[in-house]
């Protein structure tokens, strides 16, 4: 039998610590890329974050919120605002915000909730909403004023989102653990920006060398 302290009923109407929140939601990208959603329980969560279950409970009682939490803090680090001036320059900040955004749990986690959305209409509804959709609205914005300097290019919002979602999940499901290539290489970079443009791209931007 539960402890009464981890029942969802007996922590209703006490006050939800939000200072949890960030633990638990990396609990839950880190459990979805290391064992996927079938697996993903409540209780698995709590303990990887150090936390009980009634604390979950009292803000998200099933697995599925959970996960629309998770969803929605990855919609949000998706938000930005990209404005180069160009169109090339637009699209590849654009790659260089998706390859920090999607880079290790996430990535993974997005292969994992894929796999299972194909079977599950409104998990796939979750995965388009928190990754797709921002991406494609995005992208919308630099081909709309890509059009307003009277550009002409050959790619849609639409069409360039899946082509750049599918490009990121290939690589975070086939990347080997030697491979040191990342999300979006520069080779990648440079064929989307020519998809979605019709022109060669320069790829994207090296760090500094650390002095």
């Amino acid at each position: 039998m539960a402890a009464a302290d981890d029942r969802p009923g007996s922590a209703r109407g006490r006050p939800v610590n939000t200072a949890l929140t960030p633990a638990i939601m990396e609990a839950v990208l880190a459990l979805l890329a290391e064992n996927g959603y079938a697996a993903l329980t409540t209780a698995a969560v709590a303990k990887r974050a150090g936390v009980s279950t009634a604390t979950l409970y009292r803000r998200w009682p099933s697995k599925r919120d959970l996960l629309l939490a998770a969803a929605a803090q990855i919609a949000e680090a998706e938000s930005t605002d990209i404005d180069t001036g160009t169109t090339e320059g637009d699209l590849i900040e654009l790659l260089a915000h998706k390859r920090r955004v999607l880079s290790g749990a996430v990535g993974a986690t997005l292969v994992a909730l894929v796999g299972e959305a194909a079977h599950d209409p409104e998990l796939a509804a979750i995965v388009r909403h928190s990754v797709l959709e921002p991406t494609r609205d995005h992208l919308a914005a630099v081909l709309k004023r890509a059009e307003e300097r009277d550009e002409q290019l050959p790619g849609d919002a639409t069409s360039a989102a899946h082509l750049i979602i599918g490009t990121i999940l290939s690589r975070a499901a086939f990347m080997g653990p030697d491979d040191t290539t990342g999300l979006l290489p520069d080779e990648d970079v440079s064929l989307l920006v020519q998809a979605i443009t019709g022109a060669p791209s320069r790829g994207l931007p090296h760090p500094a060398p650390e002095r």
